[in-house]
């Protein structure tokens, strides 16, 4: 559990960080998510990132797949 506990930890900190307007926040999350290979751990950075304005990564952009059942309630 060591490893795990150590990243909620760190994600913890990372989101009272954005909680209390740290103007260093962004700046740590990026750090955090340049070494992240996990989808959900690099939607939950980029999340981070968009509630403190900053403009969505590489997970955020627009639906690629014209029929895709999973992303039509995205579009629509």
């Amino acid at each position: 559990m060591g490893v795990n506990s150590n990243l909620y930890e760190r994600f913890l900190l990372l989101s009272k960080s954005v909680e209390e307007k740290d103007p260093e926040a962004a700046k740590k999350i990026k750090e955090v998510l340049k070494s992240s290979d996990n989808p959900s751990e690099m939607r939950y950075l980029e999340g981070l990132l968009l509630m403190l304005g900053e403009l969505p990564g590489e997970l955020e952009d627009a639906p690629d797949f014209e029929d895709d059942p999973e992303e039509f309630w995205e579009e629509y």
